[in-house]
């Protein structure tokens, strides 16, 4: 049965690529009217990430429209996935579970509850679409959280809610370098200096900005020549976990620099580069994508030398309001703010001794073995 919706009310879906990009125009008109909004509930980054990671996933995005006006998205795709030996439909943000992109659903806040309620209803009266639910990164004080237990106990799901990583921010509206840097602890400070001064000791320091259409597909080779150097690349993390993220971030930066803006930033010493960073901007939110440095400098902090560089550029240009760090997983992003969002995922399953099996290992067997493994460390 379909869920009954206010009367100016509309639910489409949208399970192909062709029918995603004809409402293109509207998409970010939408998103800029939702709260928290980043770069990476764009309509260009969403659909980049799609054109070149989406593999076997299929696109579920949720139009609502109101009087032939689109009013609100939810950006979906189900995931085929299998757990102990079955196949299950996992319904899940696009882009999830790869990355860290703070994903959300883009619903303005004059008609928020009232689009919840609707998606809500909706996800119950077609649950034969999807077998599980795994939502990352909501926001810890988001009303999802609610509404998702409700679906749970109305679909009799079982049902988790667990804590994840902060995402933390820098609010830089009206800042300064002379007042942002004073708000910064004395340590931070301390280890720049000593990292600019070591690093001078090796030759000169520049850092490198490509930000044009025309040239940030240099500085993005420049980059990828720093990552073959990097630890991440000899722990097969990042650029090194997936060859698709080469042809990803090279289009991301295009689409960017040509439609909102796009940063590389490359720390030379002695003119060789060592360390680079790849970031996008969109309506003054600037995100840090991925930061790299040559293992054979790592003794002089490069990487922070290169962040401290570019915060200071940005501070100065005054054309960003809000620098976002994405996930809070690699706690060194904390030593640049204290103010981070907190979030929580969601998960909701339909109830089969596969799923029972699969929730009693991620919450009851795997927390009590992290548990003893912690305490036989202290012994």
């Amino acid at each position: 049965m379909e869920p009954k919706l206010a009367s100016d009310l509309e639910i489409r879906p949208i399970g192909d690529v062709e029918s995603w990009h004809a409402i293109a125009g509207e998409w970010d008109t939408v998103l800029r009217a939702t709260r928290g909004y980043t770069p990476l509930q764009s309509f260009d980054f969403l659909a980049t990430w799609w054109q070149h990671l989406a593999g076997e996933r299929r696109l579920w995005i949720l139009a609502f429209r109101a009087g032939g006006t689109l009013v609100g998205i939810a950006p979906l795709q189900i995931t085929p996935r299998n757990v102990l030996g079955g196949r299950y439909r996992v319904l899940e943000f696009i882009g999830m579970t790869e990355d860290i992109l703070v994903p959300n659903l883009l619903f303005p806040d004059d008609r928020a509850a009232e689009l919840r309620a609707a998606f809500i209803d909706y996800l119950a009266a077609h649950r034969t679409e999807w077998d599980l639910i795994e939502l990352d990164e909501l926001p810890a004080d988001s009303a999802l959280l609610a509404d998702f237990a409700r679906l749970a106990e109305r679909c009799r799901l079982i049902h988790r809610q667990p804590p994840f990583h902060d995402c933390p921010f820098v609010d830089l509206a009206g800042a300064t370098p002379k007042s942002f840097w004073a708000a910064r602890s004395s340590k931070l400070l301390k280890n720049v200096r000593a990292a600019e001064r070591k690093l001078r000791g090796q030759g000169e320091v520049t850092m490198e900005t490509y930000a044009s259409a025309d040239d940030v597909g240099e500085g993005f080779r420049e980059f990828l020549e720093i990552e073959q150097r990097s630890w991440k690349r000899k722990a097969a993390v990042g650029f090194a976990s997936d060859r698709r993220y080469e042809a990803f971030y090279g289009r991301l930066l295009e689409v960017f620099a040509a439609r909102h803006g796009a940063r590389v930033l490359i720390l030379a010493v002695g003119g060789r580069p060592i360390a680079g960073t790849l970031a996008i901007v969109f309506d003054g939110i600037y995100c840090s994508l991925q930061i790299v440095h040559d293992e054979a400098y790592a003794r002089y902090s490069p990487g922070t030398l290169l962040e401290y560089y570019e915060m200071n550029a940005l501070l100065e240009s005054g054309a960003v309001r809000r620098y976002e760090f994405l996930g809070g997983a690699l706690t060194n992003k904390l030593r640049w703010t204290s103010d981070a969002t907190a979030t929580a995922c969601v998960r909701a399953r339909k109830a089969d001794l596969r799923t029972r099996l699969l929730d009693a290992y991620e919450f009851l067997a795997k927390p009590l073995a992290k548990r003893v493994l912690r305490r036989a460390r202290l012994l």
